[in-house]
């Protein structure tokens, strides 16, 4: 698979985008939703501000609600969600300069997963959000069968692997993709509903 990169969007005058490379700013659907802005104005100072919307982007895209508890918020997430695959094996330009925390590195490490860990991750974000509203009072925006359907599957790697599952307390253990596919199998010589989750795929 191809190594991408964090690209430099400039504004000067013939600058162009490369070949391969998407623009992941705020123009675009991929823009990090938390700003710097947002943070000067509560106190924060740079670089610590810049700094802090990546800190918030990585969980906020991996499920939680923590820092963002609107329907809005949400659909804002699922924008992204649904539209990673476009980012496989694309550099990505953003404006932020060489050396400082960016969002798009964030963007980087889930387009560089395999087409199944990023199904896996992805439809765990889901579940993670659904579990918060429903918690919260609110309905859930997923079909719980169809995430269902991806995080209880089997795992199948030539060259090996390992997965992260939830056995259901909310803490992940981790094993091989051996152990997972028993497991699961005895899981499912019972009646009762799967309640083992994957939570990612590694390999």
């Amino acid at each position: 698979m191809r190594t991408c990169a964090r690209i430099q969007r400039r504004r000067d005058r013939g600058w162009r985008k490369p070949e391969r490379c998407m623009i992941v700013d705020r123009t675009s659907h991929f823009g990090n939703p938390f700003t710097v802005a947002q943070l000067v104005d509560i106190g924060y100072k740079e670089p610590e501000a810049r700094e802090s919307t990546v800190a918030e982007f990585h969980p906020w895209l991996r499920g939680s609600r923590a820092n963002w508890t609107s329907d809005e918020g949400d659909q804002r997430r699922e924008m992204i969600l649904a539209r990673l695959p476009e980012l496989v094996g694309m550099d990505l330009a953003c404006p932020c300069p060489p050396g400082e925390s960016c969002h798009a590195d964030v963007l980087l490490e889930w387009a560089a997963l395999r087409p199944l860990a990023l199904e896996v991750r992805t439809a765990s974000a889901r579940a993670r959000v659904d579990r918060q509203r429903v918690f919260q009072g609110l309905e859930p925006m997923y079909d719980a069968d169809e995430l269902a359907a991806v995080l209880t599957q089997d795992v199948y790697l030539d060259f090996g692997g390992t997965v992260d599952f939830d056995p259901g307390d909310g803490i992940p253990q981790r094993c091989d993709t051996r152990t997972w596919n028993y497991y699961l199998k005895k899981q499912r010589l019972h009646e009762d509903a799967v309640t083992i989750r994957l939570v990612e795929v590694f390999g």
